[in-house]
């Protein structure tokens, strides 16, 4: 008996293994077939009925906001937008994460960030606003040093030190919540915390608020604190007001202490 006796060769289909690429003579009726040279199980209807191939879109451009990070620390801003907020997981923002970004104006940092590195918005001259966190601590080195733009600054109670070279820019007012924050004066090795007006001439900082109190920052400066300032004037430690009867201070109702 010959082979096209018992077999209809219409029954059959040329196939090639998607594995060794062998050609190969398989049954249409059945739904698998195995490859007689390297054994790979064939699905009939994938290689008979192979599904169109689909060109992936390429990925979108990502513009604006663009966070390299590593965890919770924000290492770089990679972004080219004018208005950043900072994702609210983040806890530190790394030295010079956006030192020399010329485009951004106002950051936002949230609550999270407890440390922000030395040099993180170093020459950002369009910086013009910034949200502090209230759970920040200190304000190193050059954090905020050539950031021409930026007028103003509310520093958070929770801040206990502005160190050294840490805000000579333009700023001409800066806002504290507590009267408790040092800062530090300029001597022979390096610049002071923050520029300060000297007899209201020439540019740094000429007022300084506590709690709607208004100082001229001239006077405060030399003192490293408001609360040392304050002390030293007889004035509330608190909020900078004056004490009535009772040595109480008219402005909060705090009792005088010392």
């Amino acid at each position: 008996m010959k082979f096209k006796d018992y077999i209809d060769i219409k029954d059959f289909t040329q196939v090639v293994c998607p594995a060794c690429k062998a050609l190969l003579m398989a049954d249409k009726d059945m739904e698998t077939w195995y490859c007689g040279h390297c054994g790979h199980k064939i699905i009939m209807d994938e290689v008979l009925n192979p599904k169109p191939v689909v060109k992936e879109k390429p990925a979108p451009r990502l513009v604006g906001s663009v966070f390299r990070r590593e965890g919770d620390v924000l290492y770089k801003y990679e972004g080219n937008s004018e208005d950043v907020e900072i994702p609210e997981n983040i806890t530190k923002i790394a030295s010079g994460a956006f030192k020399d970004n010329k485009e951004v104006r106002t950051v936002i940092i949230p609550d999270t960030v407890t440390e922000i590195a030395d040099s993180a918005f170093e020459n950002c001259t369009s910086l013009s606003t910034v949200h502090l966190p209230s759970g920040l601590q200190k304000i190193n080195y050059k954090t905020f040093n050539g950031c021409d733009s930026l007028k103003t600054i509310t520093i958070p109670a929770s801040v206990e030190q502005i160190m050294y070279n840490a805000m000579c820019c333009g700023l001409e007012e800066i806002v504290f919540e507590s009267s408790n924050t040092t800062w530090e004066p300029e001597n022979e090795y390096t610049n002071p915390s923050f520029w300060v007006k000297k007899n209201g001439k020439g540019n740094g900082v000429g007022r300084i608020f506590l709690k709607q109190q208004t100082f001229n920052a001239a006077e405060v400066f030399r003192h490293k604190s408001l609360f040392t300032y304050l002390r030293s004037q007889g004035l509330c430690t608190n909020c900078g007001g004056k004490f009535g009867m009772f040595n109480k201070c008219k402005s909060c109702g705090q009792k005088k202490e010392y």
